[in-house]
């Protein structure tokens, strides 16, 4: 080997070794500290949890006057007693991210139990939101069992939300929390080290590239106009498009969502197993998505994506649970009918943002008040 290429090759590995020790070294040392500083230092709205993958963080302070919007269980809710108080009925009242539109006062389930103790001859009434966005039926029966039955309610209302809840519903799926930050893995392999989740998949990068979606969604909906909380069009229109997928008949038929489907009826049916040993009834109420609500978005997504409409069913999922529910004799309250009536003249979904606004919140409670208000006067 001659004197040149020996100096060439020195002062290439002189750059490897470098780059190694500037780079690669401190993004491992980041990478370790992420996974060992992980229970110490991550204070997000959300936390790992063992039994549901996660859950939102008990006391969490997060608008701009720094008042209290979660209660010890980490639901939208004021903090009840779990100690019975003698001659006052109790409402349990699990859902998803439905329950956290509109902010604690402002959510339905704080306007239904307005609503029930402003009528006069009934009894006090507690109406307790127990309800932690992204997640689905399975997941809220390990929430009930958890935390909800703590409460020893009186009736449990299980808020089914039609836009993904059987897509979601994944038998497989668990969604955990490390470093802040969501990821999903198959419930069936997770790892724990000294009880947290161990991942195989880099938590640095799954961080960054979370934050940067955000941050460039973000970006989008602000050029696009000043939609309060929503994505942007695209963005908003993709999402609905995904959930119509479930509506596909073709699709149906196939049994692409078999499993999924099958997943929620026995939780459901678990649910309803559970609650009736301990005589508490079960009532299923079932929210339409707003492409279910709003034809002119509808159309607007079938335009987009070239679907054909011949090919789907909208009203495909209320069709299948509700079928469900009437072979297990499980009560329900379908609020499809009543939103697309009132629909026709008003806006009920926040703009592109898939969520109820102030008046979708308030016919929800007020369809609620109505179906439920002979159950509570029987107690």
């Amino acid at each position: 080997m001659t004197c040149a290429k020996a100096t060439i090759l020195k002062k290439v590995g002189k750059g490897f070794f470098l780059l190694f020790c500037w780079i690669v070294v401190p993004l491992v040392t980041l990478e370790l500290a992420m996974i060992i500083l992980d229970p110490y230092v991550s204070m997000g709205f959300y936390q790992y949890d063992p039994d549901m993958g996660f859950r939102v963080r008990s006391h969490v302070r997060e608008n701009a006057l720094g008042e209290l919007e979660t209660n010890r269980f980490g639901f939208n809710a004021r903090e009840y007693s779990l100690q019975r108080t003698p001659g006052k009925f109790r409402v349990l009242v699990i859902g998803d991210s439905f329950n956290w539109s509109g902010g604690r006062d402002g959510n339905y389930t704080a306007l239904l139990e307005k609503k029930f103790n402003s009528t006069p001859g009934m009894p006090e009434v507690e109406v307790i939101n127990a309800g932690y966005p992204m997640t689905h039926t399975g997941e809220q029966l390990v929430m009930l069992k958890k935390f909800g039955l703590l409460y020893s309610p009186d009736l449990v209302v299980l808020g089914f939300f039609a836009g993904n809840d059987f897509i979601d519903a994944d038998p497989y799926r668990k969604r955990i929390v490390v470093n802040d930050t969501l990821m999903d893995i198959d419930r069936r392999h997770e790892i724990r080290l000294l009880g947290y989740p161990f991942v195989l998949k880099s938590r640095l990068l799954t961080f960054v590239e979370q934050k940067y979606t955000v941050f460039r969604e973000s970006l989008k909906s602000k050029t696009e106009s000043k939609a309060e909380g929503g994505f942007s069009g695209d963005t908003f229109l993709s999402i609905e498009a995904s959930r119509m997928n479930f509506c596909n008949t073709k699709l149906f038929r196939a049994g692409v969502y078999r499993a999924n489907i099958e997943y929620i009826f026995e939780s459901i049916l678990e649910m309803s197993t559970l609650l009736r040993k301990k005589n508490i009834p079960l009532i299923v109420a079932i929210y339409p998505d707003e492409f279910q609500v709003n034809e002119e978005m509808a159309r607007d997504v079938f335009n987009k994506f070239k679907l054909s409409v011949e090919d789907y069913d909208i009203d495909l999922m209320q069709k299948v649970l509700k079928g469900f529910l009437e072979q297990q004799e499980i009560p329900y309250i379908d609020m499809l009918a009543r939103f697309r009536m009132a629909g026709k003249t008003e806006t009920l979904y926040i703009p592109r943002n898939t969520h109820w606004n102030q008046a979708g919140n308030q016919l929800a409670a007020e369809i609620l008040y109505e179906n439920l208000l002979d159950a509570v006067k029987v107690k």
